[in-house]
């Protein structure tokens, strides 16, 4: 025997249970997943905003600053080659360049030694070789210092070293070596 009253109390449990059941699956892997919709849209819209600014930076036109340091005013604005003064003038030009790069990010240079010329063209490729130790940061600032110098220098082979870890100690500086060289032209004596 079947009561009318116990089917729709059934029915209302069984409603009542899928109700129940919705509402732990929509809490559950429908919310993790707008979620992650929601802040993947955030992260496109960064991007896009990252990629416009790319863009115009890269329309723009080349920016006209005045150069900063000492050697850079010795030398037209956008010399690519080290004026033309005996070869040994050019060298320590490029020597003091790097130094004061250096100083002027917080560098330690340990010792800079000059490398051999060599003849490329029309032109003598003078370099030097620095070992030094700085942070990250500091080291990041020289490299675009040296990258962005004129007359134009070429950061080369930098090789870093962490020192190891001492427990409880403040953070070490960096080591690392570098070379950088610079051109000078093949008539100067």
């Amino acid at each position: 025997m079947i009561f009318a009253g116990s089917r729709s109390g059934g029915r209302i449990a069984a409603f009542g249970i899928l109700g129940l059941l919705l509402v732990v699956f929509w809490l559950g892997p429908v919310s993790l997943y707008l979620d992650m919709v929601g802040g993947g849209g955030e992260q496109l819209l960064q991007r896009a905003a990252l990629l416009q600014r790319y863009q115009a930076l890269s329309q723009a036109p080349a920016s006209t600053a005045a150069p900063t340091t000492e050697t850079h005013t010795a030398v037209a604005g956008g010399a690519v080659f080290f004026p033309d003064i005996p070869e040994a003038q050019a060298v320590v030009m490029l020597q003091e360049a790097v130094r004061s790069a250096a100083a002027a990010n917080r560098i330690q240079i340990h010792s800079l030694q000059v490398l051999r010329n060599d003849a490329v063209a029309d032109a003598v490729r003078m370099a030097v070789r620095i070992r030094a130790a700085g942070d990250v940061q500091g080291i990041g600032r020289l490299l675009y210092a040296i990258e962005s110098a004129r007359p134009v220098l070429y950061p080369d082979n930098l090789q870093i070293q962490a020192p190891p870890a001492v427990p409880g100690a403040a953070a070490s500086p960096l080591d690392f070596q570098l070379d950088v060289s610079g051109f000078h032209t093949a008539g100067a004596s």
